[in-house]
């Protein structure tokens, strides 16, 4: 919050604490006296955990890491799980599931040996050295996201599902900190298929006000996978599909909310000489609901280069096209939403090297 900026404000705040009241009436029990030496090497230990940054002249504020970790009432070795998956090269969506799977706040979770054959079915095809309780919540994380959760579990698999649910949205803000809009975008996704326990192809829908997980089912098995696909088909469409004219209505009202993205490639070149070089704008327009976006072009599957905004209109992504030695060049634009679980839209164009 920014209120506490040196060691000094540390004490002022501890002062108002009911600990610091009930330490000084039994100092021997609190050891008191040493208060001000444990609480410096309390903050030393934050500093060089990554929570706190310290000045040369002794002040103080939180890092971003800290901050985290604050708004979520984090654990602070949850905030750092968290923390080294943000890291890595790559991140799936089973790499999300058992970072939360493995977080502290689960540390009371047991696993009795009624339940052994029920996780072991659900994990069955995935690869983990979890154990005990941890290996439970990661079960049920999974048999969530495919609506199919077994009897043996759902005895608990409320409660940790809600619990998960708190921390995969803290998760995919530390993502959007530290790894950027693609990785918070897999995570939302990851998390609105635990909460709504739909396939892959119908996590987009569940965006959508008045489309629930049945509904978002259906809807993904006739075709359609996002807001933008909804309005497109229109009302008759979805009266095909089994909904009543008032509500179609609105669930096409309702979708218009969300971003409808087309990629304009211009004047692009098909072809290009060997050490030539030539610098394109290609447009990025939105004919839908404003949303935060992050934009990424690839060529060969090498990123060249990424930018965040918010994407209400339309925007110009400057792509530099260079004759190399491939002969052929494939250039994706790839539009991704860190705060909505909509998949990421990628348009392709593929430029020859003339030789």
């Amino acid at each position: 919050m920014g209120t506490i900026r040196d060691l000094d404000d540390v004490m002022s705040w501890l002062e108002t604490t009911f600990y610091y009241q009930r330490a000084k009436s039994k100092p021997a029990q609190y050891d008191f006296e040493n208060l001000r030496e444990r609480v410096r090497e309390t903050l030393e230990s934050l500093v060089a955990r990554g929570f706190v940054e310290m000045g040369e002249d002794l002040s103080v504020g939180g890092t971003a890491l800290g901050r985290l970790a604050s708004k979520y009432y984090l654990r602070l070795a949850t905030a750092e799980r968290f923390h080294d998956l943000c890291e890595r090269e790559t991140i799936s969506a089973d790499a999300i599931l058992e970072t939360v799977a493995g977080a502290t706040e689960f540390d009371s979770v047991s696993s009795r040996q009624s339940e052994s054959d029920a996780v072991d079915a659900v994990l069955s095809d995935v690869a983990t050295d979890f154990e005990d309780g941890p290996r439970k919540v990661l079960a049920i994380l999974h048999a969530g996201m495919e609506n199919s959760t077994p009897a043996d579990l759902r005895s608990d698999a409320w409660i940790i599902r809600q619990n998960a649910l708190r921390l995969l949205s803290a998760l995919r803000e530390f993502l959007g900190e530290f790894s950027g809009p693609r990785a918070a975008n897999l995570a939302r996704r990851v998390e609105a298929r635990v909460e709504h326990g739909v396939p892959r192809d119908a996590v987009g829908l569940t965006a959508v006000d008045g489309i629930g997980p049945n509904r978002a089912r259906t809807l993904a098995t006739g075709g359609l996978h996002s807001p933008a696909d909804v309005v497109d088909a229109g009302v008759d469409e979805l009266e095909r599909a089994g909904l009543s004219a008032g509500v179609a209505a609105r669930i096409v009202e309702n979708a218009r909310e969300f971003p409808a993205i087309e990629v304009s490639w211009g004047d692009f070149p098909d072809r290009i000489a060997p050490g030539e070089n030539a610098m394109c704008d290609v447009t990025v327009r939105n004919a839908g609901g404003g949303a935060a976006a992050g934009i990424r072009v690839t060529v060969n599957g090498v990123e060249m280069s990424a930018t965040e905004t918010y994407l209400s209109d339309s925007t110009s992504v400057p792509v530099g096209v260079f004759g190399a030695d491939a002969d052929e060049l494939e250039f994706a634009v790839e539009v991704t939403f860190p705060d909505e679980p909509l998949h990421p839209v990628q348009a392709t164009r593929a430029v020859d090297v003339e030789r």
